[in-house]
């Protein structure tokens, strides 16, 4: 995770508490914003990319591996 990542995910978690209490005590604003920033929260979990596993085999001593990088198509230029 990026240190930006990490600085807005701290800055996001502190809104979301503070907001849950003001909104709990009575206060219809804060409890929509609560709500509004942790649902912000929730789809940038459900958003991030997860690591993808192309190929997978167990190497045997003295084996060794190599890693080439294909361009992808464009799309468009066939």
């Amino acid at each position: 995770m990026k240190i930006n990542e990490e600085i807005s995910e701290i800055g996001l978690s502190r809104l979301i508490k503070t907001s849950w209490g003001r909104g709990r005590r009575g206060s219809g604003l804060w409890m929509a914003f609560a709500i509004v920033a942790a649902t912000m929260r929730i789809l940038r979990l459900l958003s991030k990319r997860k690591p993808r596993t192309v190929h997978r085999r167990e190497l045997m001593p003295g084996q060794s591996v190599r890693i080439d990088h294909l361009q992808r198509k464009q799309i468009g230029n066939g």
